[in-house]
C-alpha cells in the first residue's frame, strides 16, 4: 500500500522582489530635518538675544530720563549763584546710577542773545549706570538770575519800549 505523499514543499516558492517595504526614515532625511531645526532654533535664538538687549536699553533710558528730570528739578531749587560742577549718586533707591553735573556760562551763538553778563548758565547732567559703562544719557537746560535781571532793570538798564500804534 502505497499511498501518494502529499509535497512536503510548497509548488511555489515565495519569490523576494527588488521592492523594499519602508517603515520609516532613512538617514539622510533625519540629517536633513535636524539641520532644518538647527538653523531655526539659532534664528530664533538671535531674535530672542536681540529683543532682551533692546529691552534693556529701553529700560536704561527710561530710568535715567526720569532720574535726570529728577536731578534737574532738585537743581532748579538751589540758588542761582550756588550752581557749580558737581557729581554724585542716587542714593539707596538707585544705587547703579550716577551723576555728574557741568555748569558753564553759554556763548552767544548757542543763546541768540548778546550781553547777558553772566545772567545765564548752561546745566548739563550726564547720567550712567555702573552695570552698564557704554550707556549714558544727557539732560541740558539754560537757568537764567532772574534776581540779578531785576536788579539791573531796577538801576536803570534800558527798559524795552513799547510800540504805539495809530489806530
Amino acid at each position: 500500500m502505497w499511498s501518494q505523499i502529499p509535497p512536503s514543499l510548497p509548488s511555489k516558492l515565495p519569490v523576494f522582489s527588488k521592492q523594499v517595504c519602508r517603515n520609516g526614515f532613512t538617514l539622510l532625511e533625519v540629517m536633513i530635518a535636524v539641520a532644518i531645526i538647527a538653523i531655526a532654533v539659532v534664528s530664533l535664538l538671535g531674535a530672542q538675544s536681540q529683543s532682551v538687549s533692546i529691552a534693556g536699553s529701553a529700560k536704561f533710558d527710561t530710568r535715567a530720563s526720569m532720574l535726570a528730570q529728577w536731578k534737574m528739578a532738585d537743581l532748579m531749587l538751589q540758588p542761582y549763584g550756588e550752581l557749580s560742577d558737581d557729581s554724585g549718586n542716587f542714593g539707596e533707591d538707585y544705587p547703579e546710577y550716577r551723576w555728574k553735573l557741568h555748569v558753564t556760562e553759554p556763548t552767544e551763538d548757542e543763546t541768540g542773545l548778546s550781553g547777558t553778563n553772566g545772567q545765564i548758565k548752561t546745566l548739563d547732567i550726564e547720567v550712567h549706570s555702573t552695570l552698564e559703562s557704554e550707556q549714558a544719557y544727557s539732560l541740558r537746560t539754560f537757568v537764567a538770575d532772574i534776581v540779578r535781571g531785576k536788579k539791573a532793570q531796577a538801576e536803570g538798564a534800558p527798559q524795552p519800549q513799547e510800540q504805539q500804534t495809530n489806530e
